[in-house]
């Protein structure tokens, strides 16, 4: 048996591999290739987060040039919606009655240069309780009620715990507040965020902002025992959150540490927190934390709020600024 050496090797494929190089160059003509040129920025468009079946947008295409004065073309297609390409300046969609995440797609091109594109998505969301965006609630005839706000006529799933009723639902009053993302569609699918100073007066006539006293004495229903108000509710947790999904997706991610029960019947949702600045509210940890505001005073600037953490068994207390903190409100009242 022949066995080949390093030098061997070398020795048979070196002058192949410069046979076929000068073949690659012998056929590589510089004049012969296309240069694409960039183009200079890409499409401009916005969309909301969130929106609901009907809402129809509309958009101009705009925000590419050519260097060379070249006219710039566009085609748009919205993903699920229409895999259709259209070649157009102005575009419009409506969204359908499926739940489901929308991407619009803008394409800039140009003779002679590469394409420059951008998209954004748009979650199409539906508050009816049977078919609607959140799923895995129940109503529970033996212990759970409705409210009607006189306000605006919104209905509210409730609950009786112990000596109090609380709203299974985030307060909705669209008299004060800040919706998901700014987006007015999220307001009737997951309640509105408040600051502290909102959140005070904020709930119906004859409820009022839970009280850290009231947060101890529904957690002592799943610990067995009353723990001190202000301190760090050990292994509750899971009693207050949902197993609750948006659009088809489990809103809490599964960790080993926490079991999500729903004991009490309050469905507490993973929307985050926002901090309100003049015109907007920036919202942050989504599918992480759940923040909910106390009627209790830290000092003339904050105020309590309790929360929870998808990583931990644990239901934690933390302070903010009272006007610009914006979080969930749950309405309690003495049981009627």
């Amino acid at each position: 048996m022949t066995v080949m050496t390093l030098m061997d090797i070398k020795k048979y494929i070196l002058p192949g591999l410069a046979v076929l190089v000068a073949l690659g160059l012998a056929s590589c003509n510089p004049d012969e290739d296309e240069t694409l040129y960039f183009l200079n920025g890409v499409p401009e468009f916005s969309l909301p987060t969130y929106g609901v079946a009907g809402d129809t947008f509309s958009f101009t295409a705009k925000g590419v040039k050519a260097d060379d004065g070249k006219e710039v073309n566009y085609y748009w297609y919205a993903n699920p919606i229409s895999s259709r390409k259209d070649t157009t300046v102005n575009y419009s969609i409506t969204l359908t009655d499926t739940l489901c995440t929308v991407t619009v797609y803008c394409v800039a091109y140009a003779e002679g240069y590469q394409s420059s594109s951008t998209s954004h998505s748009i979650t199409i969301v539906k508050s009816d309780r049977e078919n609607g965006s959140i799923s895995g609630l129940s109503f529970d005839e033996s212990k759970d009620f409705r409210f009607v706000d006189p306000r605006d006529s919104h209905e509210y799933w409730c609950t009786t715990i112990g000596s109090k009723d609380w709203f299974r639902e985030n307060l909705a009053y669209k008299g004060a507040g800040t919706p998901l993302d700014n987006c007015e569609a999220a307001s009737e699918v997951f309640g509105r965020f408040y600051t502290w100073d909102e959140a005070i007066s904020a709930c119906p006539e004859g409820w009022h902002l839970s009280s850290l006293d009231e947060w101890a004495d529904a957690a002592s229903v799943i610990s067995g025992s009353r723990p001190d108000p202000e301190s760090r509710f050990q292994s509750v947790a899971g009693g207050f959150m949902g197993d609750i999904s948006f659009n088809g997706k489990k809103m809490w991610e599964y960790w080993p540490k926490v079991k999500i029960t729903d004991q009490l019947g309050l469905s507490m949702l993973p929307l985050g927190y926002a901090v309100k600045q003049e015109t907007k509210a920036d919202f942050d940890s989504m599918y992480e934390y759940a923040t909910f505001w106390t009627s209790d005073e830290k000092d003339d600037k904050q105020a309590f709020y309790r929360y929870f953490y998808d990583e931990s068994p644990d239901l934690f207390m933390g302070h903010s600024d009272k006007s610009s903190f914006a979080a969930n409100v749950r309405c309690v009242r003495d049981h009627q």
